[in-house]
């Protein structure tokens, strides 16, 4: 099987996972711009976010836990480059849906690789998360030990772990990608900054914890050209690399600069909320692995990354389309 990385991806056949979410529709409009061939697998027959790119790219639906599907799909499309980005997210610490958990994400990527072993690929992106890191001390390493504090969590660690098996075992192709928090168009206001842009957008008084607690902000078009460095990487297989610019804000503070740069809307109420039990008081990586190996930086800037989601939610609230991004009551 050969295995190099091609240095780019003007006609690669490419299959993508979990293409019509934030991260992966981001993605999925980069791979198209780089001249990818592009085919994502859904769950559903909707297409999510990837509206006005349709007919630039092929759909196939299926589960990834329907293991014959998948393999005919694979079979089918004998992609160079997979993007896995597909999983059940909980951020909850619960137990409820840990059946699905294990299903979807260790199965469905079990699945996948599965499905693979007659392809002849040279790169697949396995894409894990940092809460991998759990309660670890920041900024997190990568050869730090993984210490996951929730179902979700757990089941992206066991799939990384799976992952860096089939590369030392099979010599697969593997990259496992940690990225870290993101944001930007298309996320649903079930994360920070684009509930307070909502609230705000309709008149909401915005409520928060005290807000010293530290994260780092990456902007989704960041994310997505790490992805599509990784892949083109001969030096990242087989690797754990962290995705995301290192900087820690205060959640106040990103708070307030989002309402300063869309004209102080609203009354901003800090300290009105609990810090939730188990906050984690500081979140970020280093970096410093994904600069060397992938030649990777972020290139906006936190203020011009709020700008440009501010706008993107504002043109949304103008269309009348705002409530698909709408999970969370406001």
């Amino acid at each position: 099987m050969d295995r190099r990385c091609e240095m780019d991806l003007d006609g690669t056949d490419v299959l993508v996972t979990g293409g019509n979410g934030f991260i992966g529709s981001h993605l999925v409009r980069r791979l198209i711009a780089e001249g990818a061939k592009v085919t994502v697998i859904l769950q559903t027959k909707d297409t999510g976010n990837l509206e006005g790119v349709e007919d630039r790219i092929r759909t196939k639906v299926a589960d990834l836990t329907n293991a014959a599907k998948i393999s005919k799909i694979v079979q089918k499309v004998n992609p160079q480059k997979v993007f896995h980005l597909a999983a059940y997210v909980s951020v909850d610490r619960t137990f409820e849906n840990i059946s699905k958990i294990i299903q979807s994400n260790i199965m469905g990527t079990m699945n996948l690789l599965q499905a693979l072993d007659k392809s002849d690929y040279d790169c697949f992106i396995n894409t894990g998360t940092c809460e991998e890191y759990g309660d670890n001390m920041a900024p997190f390493k990568e050869d730090q030990q993984m210490n996951p504090v929730s179902p979700y969590s757990a089941s992206k660690a066991s799939t990384t772990l799976f992952c860096r098996m089939y590369n030392k075992v099979l010599s697969c192709p593997i990259v496992t990608l940690r990225p870290f928090l993101t944001y930007g168009p298309y996320q649903k206001n079930s994360m920070l900054i684009p509930n307070t842009i909502i609230n705000a957008l309709h008149g909401k008084e915005i409520h928060t914890t005290p807000g010293e607690q530290t994260r780092e902000f990456n902007y989704v078009e960041d994310i997505a050209d790490g992805f599509i460095k990784a892949s083109l990487s001969k030096k990242a297989i087989g690797e754990i690399i962290n995705i995301g610019n290192g900087k820690e804000y205060k959640i106040k503070d990103v708070v307030q600069r989002i309402l300063a740069i869309m004209g102080n809307p609203v009354k901003l109420h800090i300290g009105a909320l609990p810090y939730r039990e188990g906050e984690a008081m500081h979140f970020y990586c280093d970096n410093r692995k994904a600069r060397k190996l992938l030649g990777w930086a972020p290139k906006t800037g936190l203020d011009e990354g709020l700008r440009k989601t501010i706008e993107w939610y504002e043109s949304k609230l103008k269309k009348k389309e705002l409530h698909r991004w709408m999970i969370k009551k406001i």
